[in-house]
């Protein structure tokens, strides 16, 4: 029991030791996407441009950075998305090269579908992206390929790609499927990952887990049985921007811009609706006692995001809805005589 309390311990105190990114409201992150064709994306949409607004909203804008520039679908072209692409601001490199198994990622010279035949190491390296964002394993249960040596194979590619970033590597398990024997393999080889996660964690090793399958259902996966659909897609979009905004420099409650506003505002959240991250700005024209806070239906106040003396200025808020349900909200301002309330939706 001693020695398990230790082991904890040290893990608790590494973890803490993660290094942190230094990004303040206005900053560019760079991001580079890796893993198979979930990373590219499937019906002309893509967890990234989920990831892209989130972190917008926080006044946090993205650089996708990688090789490939597949669109969403195998053969397609950007041309047939215009939608997403404008979405996604022409920023659509990543390095998701769809149906490679994870021991083929590790060195594209071997695969057999035509891309860039480099190594992980020079992948990551060309990247050169503050956070990557690895999701590998889905094509392994796929073609049952070999998945008693998965944990061997796993390890490896990530201890291939720490010898060589210079940014935070954040690891997501792989989404479920409907067929119930394929999801207990699925269910296996999440705890694998999370084994090997936790064992480079323990050396102090600069990444962290996210468990997207836990956050989707079965609903949320296409009739293909392995690719999310766009509620799946927002999904992961929403997991990858909660793992980031644990390692990036606090943004809550920050002042906007040095500009003084000449009037007291309270602007529409965004985004809304909103699953489970929103912000909320607002603008101060002097000194004020600031209260503000979520209410239901009912008038009944749930959550209080500010309640003290602010000096003149713009400022956002971040309000996180995971312990509410679907449905209608309202946020409230209060600050000397000036009273406004708007309406939000929380749509899960």
């Amino acid at each position: 029991m001693l020695k398990k309390l230790l082991f904890m311990f040290i893990l608790i105190t590494q973890v803490a030791l993660a290094q942190p990114i230094n990004i303040v409201p206005g900053d560019t992150l760079s991001i580079q996407p890796i893993g198979d064709s979930i990373t590219r994306g499937t019906e002309g949409v893509t967890y990234r441009q989920y990831l892209k607004e989130l972190l917008k909203g926080i006044n946090v804008p993205i650089d996708f950075r990688g090789l490939c520039e597949n669109a969403a679908n195998s053969g397609s072209k950007w041309s047939d998305y215009p939608d997403l692409y404008n979405t996604l601001e022409g920023d659509i490199e990543h390095d998701g090269y769809g149906g490679l198994k994870t021991h083929e990622i590790t060195d594209m010279r071997y695969n057999t579908r035509g891309y860039p035949t480099k190594t992980i190491e020079q992948l990551v390296t060309d990247a050169s992206a503050q956070v990557i964002l690895l999701m590998a394993g889905t094509n392994d249960i796929i073609g049952n390929y070999q998945l008693t040596t998965f944990v061997t194979r796993y390890d490896t590619l990530i201890t291939r790609i720490l010898r060589v970033a210079k940014g935070h590597l954040i690891v997501t398990s792989i989404p479920p499927t409907p067929l119930p024997i394929t999801n207990g393999k699925i269910v296996t080889l999440n705890g694998d990952i999370k084994k090997v996660v936790d064992a480079h964690i323990a050396k102090g090793e600069n990444l962290s887990f996210i468990d997207i399958n836990s956050m989707m259902v079965n609903s949320e996966i296409s009739a293909d049985s392995y690719h999310p659909n766009k509620s799946g897609y927002e999904k992961i979009g929403t997991g990858f921007f909660q793992a980031i905004q644990k390692i990036v420099t606090d943004v809550k409650d920050e002042k906007k811009s040095e500009e003084m506003p000449n009037e007291f505002g309270l602007m529409q959240n965004y985004p809304n609706p909103f699953n489970p991250v929103t912000v909320i700005n607002y603008s101060l024209p002097n000194q004020s006692k600031v209260h503000l806070a979520i209410f239901d239906l009912l008038g009944r106040e749930l959550t209080t995001l500010v309640n003290k003396e602010q000096a003149g200025g713009n400022y956002q808020v971040q309000f996180n809805a995971s312990n509410l349900a679907s449905g209608v909200y309202y946020y409230r301002l209060s600050a000397d005589n000036f009273i406004q309330s708007k309406k939000m939706i929380v749509l899960k």
